[in-house]
């Protein structure tokens, strides 16, 4: 009967035993029960949980509209909170308000770039993204934690991303079953969240998050049980992304979370969940034909329904060994969490002579030269052995597959502009300005260095001090009474904000938004910190209105993008009569956008109106003065119409040297005759629309 009234304690019982174990103990005295909180309470703390379930099967919100309803849906629930809590504010610990106004100032710092870049557009898109975080931070900034709204806070972010992990799972392993569209690098899962990288940290994180559930006294039997029955999921699917960036950040974060949290079920935990899932790893490791581009075939799915097969077993294992264990291993852990095993000398000794072994067989093994040659092959720019054949070489080299390139362009831009960078979403203009080869991106692959690009000195200082806040406040909180669990927030802190450095973790929100969810709940005071005051009525309603104004720019965004992707489909169905209707509504929602006159313009050459399809190209440039496409278009436009094309395909030939197009539209446009450009514009546009380089390919 004890034992049963202890597991039910908090897991605070067990972190505030005395730290003094000189005299014995009898017994573990049980303390008060868990706070409860209401059910509006613990639905927000779901909240996150659901979203990532939302994002996750809508590319990782990385396209406007899917943020911008996000955003919506976040102010809301803020406006209900600032309505009828009794103290909206009581979550506000100092952490908390750094870490708010440095990401408030970096969301105002966003939307005043405008003013030195030359697209309201893309200012307007990536400022939305940082209110959908400052919003997250906000709403769960106002939440006073405890340690039962951090467990479900962590529990619904378990399952949301256990959701979405198992969805990818079944797609490789039973394309059958679950069938998807062939995607980009089709080889490496990325289906639902459309990027394998992101797929892969997302499963990195619920890693992490479900081993504390595992192998925390301060959850309930069952949910140790579910967490170690979801771990084989996550790490095959971790696996089958074949993410070198996702799995050591992982690695890491499970390393930060036990060496902080400690969590005294840990043994039992690992002895249920290692075996099954290292047992499932092996079978997805040798499923060797589900790791190519086309992994449907009879063969692949073959294999794919044994990964299933052993992949129910691994799963059902882990649950039975978990649920055994948690009978009879977990009350004698229990007993003796308050016991210490080794005298302080003892594991002095033992730490001492671990590092001098640790060192004397890494020199053994030559590791310093090999750490030495991997660090020279990571800033190398080579791609990974596998790329284009077993992709399982990959797992073992160190090659960053051409980051160093990205990351130099984006050093030179901040070398160019060090005081307000060059404005946000600008990093692409300046690739295809200086990129040392022909390739396409977006992002500079670091949000770190692309913070320095874009923004300067006060975007990386503004960045780095909202991070300090985040991840100082956690690891000061991730001692004494709730290490547990603030350990494992902790460490989902960090698997982010490292991976954060070698990827566009930034305009993924299905992987960053849990992060400032989870920096808004962990930053909240504690027992000693005072709580700030609650707002005057007065207060309330301006707070208020704030909340409703803020749906304002997302509502515009949603408008403009869902027509504008109407419009983009129609184009390339060769069905200008709705294109052009769709772009003209998507200009009337947002009309800083410049992808509807573009859109319009291709439309009149079709329809036979050249001079029409000059004035929306001027309009598009209007927008967009800094793009090369703006140009580039202009000139086909320009062609079409009899009037001289070569300025404008000069300009953009200057803007993007390496783009195919500029330099066939250079070639095919070059000559002095009025009709030769008229007769070259039918290619150069067939060209164009037939490329995937252009911003209005359908999404």
């Amino acid at each position: 009967m004890r034992d049963r009234l202890l597991m039910a304690t908090d897991v605070a019982s067990i972190d505030r035993l005395p730290a003094r174990f000189g005299r014995p103990r009898t017994r573990l005295a049980p303390t008060r029960p868990a706070p409860s909180v209401g059910a509006a309470t613990t639905a927000l703390m779901l909240l996150p949980g659901v979203l990532v379930v939302f994002l996750g099967f809508n590319a990782g919100g990385y396209f406007p509209a899917t943020p911008a309803l996000a955003t919506i849906v976040l102010s809301q629930a803020l406006l209900l909170r600032l309505v009828n809590a009794r103290s909206p504010f009581a979550g506000f610990a100092p952490a908390t308000l750094v870490a708010i106004g440095a990401l408030a100032m970096y969301a105002a710092l966003t939307l005043a770039s405008a003013l030195w870049s030359h697209s309201m557009g893309r200012t307007l898109i990536e400022f939305d993204r940082a209110c959908c975080y400052l919003l997250a931070l906000l709403l769960f900034g106002t939440v006073r934690a405890n340690s039962t709204t951090a467990r479900w806070l962590t529990r619904g972010l378990v399952a949301g991303i256990s959701i979405v992990c198992a969805a990818g799972l079944i797609s490789r392993v039973a394309p059958d079953v679950w069938h998807t569209a062939p995607d980009v690098s089709n080889e490496r899962l990325s289906y639902p969240v459309t990027y394998w990288n992101a797929l892969g940290l997302l499963a990195a994180l619920g890693i992490v998050l479900s081993f504390h559930l595992t192998c925390s006294f301060g959850e309930r039997r069952s949910v140790r049980v579910l967490a170690a029955a979801v771990l084989p999921v996550l790490a095959a699917t971790l696996f089958f992304t074949f993410s070198r960036g996702a799995i050591a950040t992982g690695a890491i974060g499970l390393l930060v979370y036990v060496l902080v949290a400690r969590p005294h079920a840990l043994l039992s935990g690992a002895l249920a969940t290692a075996p099954c899932t290292a047992a499932l790893i092996f079978a997805a490791y040798h499923a060797n034909l589900l790791d190519t581009v086309d992994p449907t075939t009879p063969a692949a799915i073959s294999q794919g329904h044994r990964v299933a097969l052993v992949a129910s077993v691994c799963i059902a294992a882990a649950a039975g060994l978990r649920l055994l264990l948690a009978a009879w291993l977990d009350p004698r852990l229990l007993r003796s969490a308050g016991k210490p095993w080794l005298s302080p000398m003892a594991k002095r000794a033992i730490l001492v002579g671990t590092a001098a072994a640790a060192v004397a067989l890494a020199t053994a093994l030559a590791v310093p030269q090999g750490l030495a040659h991997d660090w020279n092959r990571f800033f190398s720019g080579a791609s990974p052995r596998g790329n284009q054949g077993d992709l399982r070489q990959r797992l073992t080299d160190p090659a960053n597959n051409g980051r160093s390139d990205l990351w130099r362009v984006a050093i030179r831009g901040y070398g160019s502009s060090p005081l307000h960078g060059h404005g946000a979403g600008m990093y692409q203009t300046l690739w295809d300005q200086g990129r040392p080869r022909s390739a396409y991106t977006i992002n500079a692959h670091s949000l770190y260095l692309q913070a320095m690009a874009e923004l300067g000195t006060p975007g990386l200082v503004l960045l780095l001090i909202l991070l300090g806040a985040v991840l100082g406040g956690l690891a000061a909180r991730a001692r004494g009474s709730h290490r547990s669990i603030y350990g494992a927030l902790l460490a989902a802190g960090v698997v982010w904000a490292l991976h954060a450095g070698v990827d566009w973790d930034w305009e993924m929100p299905v992987i960053t938004l849990p992060f400032f969810a989870i920096a808004g709940l962990a930053l909240s005071p504690r027992g000693g910190e005072q709580a700030s005051r609650s707002p005057s009525n007065l207060g309330r309603a301006i707070l208020a209105v704030a909340c409703v104004a803020a749906v304002v720019l997302p509502v515009l965004l949603i408008g403009s993008q869902s027509r504008l992707t109407q419009a983009e489909h129609a184009l390339y169905t060769s069905n200008c009569s709705k294109a052009s209707s769709a772009a003209l509504s998507s200009s009337g929602w947002l009309s800083a956008r410049p992808e509807p006159y573009e859109i319009l313009g291709f439309c009149d050459i079709e329809r036979g109106q050249p001079a029409q399809a000059v004035a929306d190209m001027q309009k598009a440039l209007k927008r967009d003065p800094g793009g090369w496409e703006r140009y580039y278009t202009l000139a086909v436009a320009q062609a079409s119409a009899g009037i001289d094309p070569r300025p404008a395909a000069r300009r953009a030939l200057q803007m993007n040297p390496l783009e195919p197009l500029t330099r066939q539209a250079a070639r095919a446009l070059g000559g002095p005759s009025r009709a030769g450009w008229v007769r070259a514009a039918r290619s150069v546009r067939a060209a164009a629309l037939a490329s995937n380089d252009l911003s209005i390919v359908p999404s």
